[in-house]
């Protein structure tokens, strides 16, 4: 008599046993009578292809790329192309993409140098072919070291800059074209590529309304500079900066938990109000006119707890914000507050202080809750110490370092977390906080808590934001400059497409 067992298949003991697991665990059974079932039900003219095509809905591997195809309804020297990726067992083409702008600068003696547009075109498919033909688009984080060497393969020349240029211009659209071939939004495609590496480390699916829900406490803080030191004031760093970090659950239309388009272009104006009130309110006395230099405003003579003050007030009197999700950030960049010959601190002008004596003023001005982050508040000999000692002090301040570029390996455990700065690639910026997040995350205090993000990332990586977005390690995104309302506007619109696709998503259930 024959016997059925879980892989479906009558007799299957005569099966060897990892054959008959490997039926059972991909349900081959299954997956094939029912493809079966349906050609037989519709008899298709060509029923292998029509069996193709069922089985292929039960292919689970990304999608691959393939070659570029040059679109030739454009002229050459656009070095516009179709991307063509391998999907379910078929080419197509899934996205178009252009390169000239990089590869071919107007009026720019680098581009062409002798190369006909015809070479070009060619010498570009070609390094696509070598570079990333089989890789899976889901392999993002890996496209940035994929993509050294193309200007000088495409161009006969290996300038930086002219390297770079290249490097974002592809990786910039190849993240489309991925997230086209996969059927998925940006943000969806980056939390899926980050995963791949530190599945841990990436943060919650943002699909559907509920996922909106909960995300209300879990939103990064955006965070601008709205007094500094140096100058007039009295406070020695000229690169500290009294900060103002604001959640987007701080919007009005917000306060039902639920975003509305246009957020992030609210979040800004609300953000540059504040800055506006501050010089506003410094400039309408006299005794403090003068700390507005150049438009920008410097700290008040009375110290940093005034100062603190005052930026506190200026985004609480700014419209359209709910105060009570809107912190501090201080960065104080305390190296250029220590005086070696006397071995002390004097963050302000006059007042010197010892170590223990820092921590006591720290902790003083974070007594009511408003500042919750301090950067580089102590010198880096001291930052171990002086972590421990104030976060024994106030347990809920997060103390972070900024070592730049050049962050080094944790080896011992550390009371302070370590502050991002983007690498110059998207793949490369994701890459970078993959690997960092996993070894500060062991011994430390964590990475990437706090970012830096200019408007020079946010102009060549049209999508940081949502990489941003994808890290679960990202509190705080601090932008030390002003963003021209033209980029805003782009960033903005990029997050409405986040939020189309989540209401897209609830019609379709």
């Amino acid at each position: 008599m024959a016997v059925e067992s879980s892989s479906g298949i009558r007799n299957d003991v005569l099966l060897p046993d990892s054959v008959r697991e490997y039926i059972s665990e991909h349900r081959l059974e299954k997956v094939v009578t029912s493809a079966l079932n349906c050609v037989i039900q519709h008899m298709p003219e060509d029923p292998y292809a029509r069996l193709a095509e069922e089985l292929s809905k039960s292919s689970i591997s990304a999608p691959r790329f393939v070659a570029l195809r040059p679109d030739t309804s454009v002229p050459r020297k656009l070095l516009q192309f179709y991307v063509v990726v391998a999907t379910r067992g078929v080419n197509i083409r899934i996205h178009k993409l252009s390169l000239g702008h990089a590869l071919c600068p107007a009026h720019s003696d680098a581009g062409v140098q002798g190369r006909d547009e015809e070479k070009l075109v060619f010498a570009v498919q070609d390094f696509f072919a070598r570079s990333f033909q089989d890789v899976y688009v889901d392999d993002f984080l890996s496209l940035h070291e994929k993509c050294i060497g193309m200007a000088a393969h495409c161009l006969g020349t290996s300038e930086e800059h002219l390297e770079l240029a290249a490097s974002l211009a592809l990786t910039n659209q190849l993240l489309d074209a991925g997230a086209a071939a996969m059927n998925l939004g940006s943000l969806d495609f980056l939390q899926h590529a980050l995963s791949k590496l530190v599945p841990d480390f990436v943060s919650p699916p943002l699909r559907s309304p509920s996922d909106l829900s909960n995300w209300q406490g879990r939103w990064p803080h955006f965070a601008v500079p709205l007094l500094q030191g140096g100058g007039p004031s009295a406070l020695t760093p000229t690169s500290l900066r009294c900060c103002v970090a604001l959640s987007p659950m701080a919007l009005a239309e917000a306060a039902d938990g639920h975003l509305t388009f246009g957020w992030l272009a609210r979040l800004f104006e609300v953000l540059k109000g504040a800055k506006a009130e501050v010089i506003k309110s410094l400039q309408a006395d006299k005794a403090t006119a003068a700390l507005v230099v150049d438009g920008n405003p410097y700290a008040l003579p009375g110290g940093l707890a005034p100062t603190l003050q005052l930026a506190q007030k200026a985004l609480e009197s700014a419209p359209a914000s709910d105060s009570s999700k809107v912190h501090g950030l201080l960065i104080v960049n305390a190296e250029e507050a220590w005086r070696e010959e006397e071995g002390v601190y004097e963050v302000e002008t006059g007042k010197q202080k010892s170590l223990e004596e820092l921590v006591d003023f720290y902790a003083e001005i974070a007594e009511d809750g408003w500042l919750t982050t301090f950067v580089n508040p102590f010198r880096e000999a001291d930052a171990q110490a002086g972590a421990e000692l104030l976060r024994a002090r106030r347990p809920e301040i997060k103390v972070v370092q900024d070592y730049g570029l050049d962050v080094p390996e944790p080896v011992e455990e550390l009371a302070f977390s370590c502050a991002w700065h983007l690498a110059q690639t998207l793949p490369s910026a994701l890459r970078q906080y993959a690997e960092q997040a996993t070894a500060w995350q062991e011994v430390a205090d964590g990475f990437g808590c706090c970012v830096y993000l200019g408007a020079q990332a946010l102009e060549s990586m049209p999508a940081i934001l949502e990489a941003l977005l994808a890290c679960a390690g990202v509190q705080v995104i601090y932008m030390p400059e002003e963003i021209a309302d033209d980029l805003v506007k782009q960033v903005s619109h990029r997050q409405d497409e986040v939020l189309h696709r989540i209401h897209a998503a609830e019609r379709n259930v």
